[in-house]
């Protein structure tokens, strides 16, 4: 995604300064790995772990609506169920959306259409996480990643609010809420056509028709099937409890990347609209790496444990990104730019843990 490819109604934002970091790096990566930055997909070395991830999303569902009669049986089930969704939405909708699944444009689509099994649109994600949060990664007036009306304050430049004292107790709750809001977002998204200060364009009469069979569809996996052959309550119950469960694992990882001590929220002028630093340089400035080189977290995670990579080269498929890390870090020493590195999960969540209490601070 172009840096400038936004719409953006507030005003426009632009990163024009060029040092040569990318220009470097990309030529470094092209020397080292040829072709990897234009066909560096999955492919068919995905197809695994796809099958593995739709097989433990089925299995759960299965389990979970028509052989689950005790309250463990459906605590155990909704909640490998909850993880099934969490897998499919680090690898297969992020990839899919991205294009870094496949080669294949239609294959890429049907990955990314699994957002249906969470309740999103992947149009409106889209548009929101490859276009604003990709190109302006961090800053408060198009990345909506970091706009939580006030309710969280999770940068220097959003104005504090007495409540935001208590934000390091109430924020983990408030991630758990994360699908609940997305469902609701996107009825909201499609008919005003607005994310935030960013414009949404027209959609077609194929993506308003795919829009809201998505939304039909499920309904009718989440609650509808359900229903025959279950009580009322029960299925509300669960439905709940694995939204909660699924949301806060995705909004875990998620915050990790760009919320911790360390990472820079910063603001273009406020005349010309422009930014600072070269475009790749603010993409790694406000973004994280945690337990890089954790093989269970790189598949689990779908390589966003390594997110500093995957912010450089979105469309490339994470199982690449050991190799670019190296080149990565190569550049960033060459060029002085900070790359910000978590040994480990835990320490990346303290980190985000002590960033809340900090800001929470009125000074």
């Amino acid at each position: 995604m172009s840096p400038n490819a936004a719409q953006a109604t507030y005003r426009k934002i632009t990163f024009d300064k060029d040092v040569g970091f990318y220009a470097t790096l990309k030529k470094r990566v092209d020397e080292r790995f040829p072709g990897i930055r234009t066909r560096g997909t999955g492919g068919w070395r995905m197809l695994p772990k796809t099958t593995i991830i739709l097989t433990g999303f089925v299995v759960s569902y299965v389990f979970l609506v028509f052989f689950s009669p005790h309250v463990l049986t459906t605590i155990v089930a909704a909640f490998a169920l909850s993880q099934a969704l969490a897998l499919i939405g680090f690898n297969l909708v992020h990839e899919g959306a991205h294009g870094s699944y496949s080669s294949n444009r239609t294959i890429n689509w049907l990955a990314g259409s699994t957002a249906s099994f969470i309740g999103a649109s992947q149009m409106i994600w889209q548009h929101k996480h490859n276009v604003l949060h990709h190109t302006y990664t961090n800053v408060e007036e198009m990345d909506t990643d970091i706009q939580t009306g006030g309710l969280l304050r999770w940068s220097h430049l959003q104005e504090w609010r007495p409540w935001h004292r208590f934000q390091h107790l109430y924020a983990f709750p408030m991630y758990s809420l994360l699908t609940l809001q997305v469902i609701y977002s996107d009825f909201h998204r499609i008919i005003s056509r607005r994310i935030g200060n960013y414009s949404l364009p027209k959609p077609s009469p194929s993506q308003h028709a795919n829009f809201w069979l998505t939304k039909v569809f499920y309904l009718g996996i989440a609650l509808v099937l359900p229903l025959f052959f279950n009580t009322w309550w029960h299925v509300l119950l669960v439905l709940v409890l694995i939204n909660l469960v699924v949301s806060l694992t995705l909004s875990l990882v998620f915050s990790l990347a760009h919320t911790v001590e360390g990472t820079a929220f910063p603001s273009p002028d406020p005349r010309s609209g422009a930014m600072e630093k070269e475009w790749a340089v603010h993409e790694v400035e406000t973004t994280a790496n945690f337990a890089p080189r954790s093989r269970l977290a790189a598949w689990y995670l779908g390589g966003l444990n390594n997110q500093i990579e995957h912010h450089l080269f979105p469309n490339v498929c994470h199982l690449h990104y050991p190799r670019l890390r190296k080149i990565v870090q190569e550049t960033c020493r060459d060029f002085s730019v900070r790359y910000l590195s978590y040994p480990s999960f835990l320490a990346a969540l303290q980190s985000h843990y002590r960033h809340l209490k900090t800001l929470g601070n009125p000074a």
